[in-house]
C-alpha cells in the first residue's frame, strides 16, 4: 500500500475514538506485512517463492482478498488480475516504457501471469500455484496495488462498526479510494466527498454525499499509464480517468482499476455483474468538445449529486 489513511469519526467521546483510531492503524500495519510484495516476509512473497505442487497456508485475510480479487476478475473477464506482477517488475527495469520492451522480454512476463494459475482451498486455507503457460515453474508474482488500501479501508469500517459501535465514520487511503458509512453530522445524509479530478469543473460535478458504500478513482496524472491490461500485453489507457462506486472499498479499488483499460459497453457488463455498484470515465476530449457532449459518462449505481 505505502500511502496515507486518514480517518475522521463521529463521536462525543474523544478517548474512545483515539483507542479506536490506534486499534485500526495497527491492523492497516498488519495488513501491509501480509499484503506488500516488497517485503520479504510477506504472504505475497511466500506464494512467489512457491513452485508447482507446494502449497502454503494464507492468513484468512489474505485468502479473503485472494477471493475478491478472483470475482473482480471474472466480473471484468481478466481486465482486473492480481498475477500482473511479473509484467510490472518487467516495465520497472524500463521506467514504464512499454516500447522499451522487446517482444521476448514481454511474452515471456505476461505468460507468467494469470488467475488460472493460483489454486485455492478455501477450506484450508491452502494456496498453491500451476506451471504458467509456457509450462515453466516461473514465481507467480501477485501485485495487490490495486486493491489492497480499498480492503484495508473495508476491514477498518468493519472493526469501527462491529468492535467499536460506531455508526459514522469516513476512512480514506491515499485520497484514492474512500468508503463511508453513516453521516457527518451536518444535517444531511452521508458524507461530502469530491469526485472528477480534474474533470469536475469541465463536468459541473459537485461533491457527492456517500454513505454505506465506497469510492475509488484511478488516472496518470500521478504515475503515468502504469496501469497494465494484461489481456493485451499493454497498457490500460482506453481512458485519462475512471471513477468507481461499490458497496465494498476493495471492490470498488479494482473496479476504478480495470475501468481503465475496458471499452464502454464492458464498463456496463462489469457494473451489471458486480450488484450496487457503477462507474463514470472520462473521455479523452479537448475542453472545447465538451460543449457538444459531456466530457464524462456515467452508468450503474454511481451517486451523482441529486440522485
Amino acid at each position: 500500500m505505502s500511502t496515507v489513511f486518514e480517518l475522521m469519526i463521529v463521536t462525543d467521546d474523544h478517548r474512545l475514538a483515539g483507542s479506536a483510531s490506534y486499534a485500526v492503524f495497527q491492523k492497516v500495519d498488519r495488513l501491509e506485512e501480509l499484503l506488500s510484495r516488497f517485503l520479504d516476509v510477506s504472504e505475497v512473497a511466500m506464494i512467489s517463492r512457491l513452485k508447482p505442487g507446494e502449497t502454503y497456508r494464507v492468513a484468512p485475510e489474505t485468502l479473503r482478498l485472494l477471493m475478491i480479487a478472483t470475482q473482480v476478475c471474472a466480473a471484468t473477464h481478466g481486465a482486473f488480475d492480481v498475477t500482473v506482477g511479473a509484467v510490472m517488475d518487467a516495465l520497472r527495469e524500463v521506467k514504464h516504457r512499454w516500447q522499451a520492451l522487446t517482444p521476448q522480454e514481454r511474452g515471456s512476463a505476461l505468460a507468467a501471469c494469470g488467475m488460472s494459475r493460483l489454486v485455492i482451498d478455501t477450506q484450508n486455507l491452502l494456496v498453491a500455484v500451476k506451471p504458467d503457460r509456457l509450462g515453466r515453474a516461473t514465481p507467480l508474482e501477485l501485485d495487490f496495488g490495486a486493491i489492497a488500501k480499498g480492503y484495508a479501508l473495508d476491514v477498518a469500517c468493519e472493526m469501527l462498526a462491529t468492535d467499536w459501535d460506531f455508526t459514522d465514520f469516513l476512512m480514506h487511503g491515499g485520497t484514492s479510494t474512500v468508503a463511508a458509512r453513516g453521516s457527518m453530522g451536518d444535517g444531511q445524509p452521508g458524507w461530502p466527498v469530491g469526485v472528477g479530478g480534474d474533470w469536475r469543473e469541465r463536468a459541473g460535478l459537485h461533491n457527492v454525499r456517500l454513505s454505506n458504500g465506497a469510492l475509488s478513482g484511478s488516472g496518470f496524472e500521478v504515475k503515468g499509464a502504469h496501469v497494465v491490461d494484461v489481456r493485451r500485453g499493454a497498457a490500460a489507457a482506453r481512458h485519462p480517468a475512471a471513477w468507481s462506486y461499490a458497496p465494498s472499498a476493495a471492490v470498488a479499488d479494482a473496479l476504478s482499476t480495470a475501468f481503465l483499460g475496458l471499452g464502454w459497453e464492458e464498463i456496463g457488463a462489469a457494473c451489471a455483474a458486480v450488484p450496487g455498484s457503477g462507474a463514470m470515465v472520462a473521455r479523452g476530449q479537448p475542453a472545447w468538445m465538451d460543449k457538444v457532449r459531456r466530457p464524462v459518462r456515467v452508468c450503474g449505481a454511481f451517486p451523482l449529486p441529486g440522485k
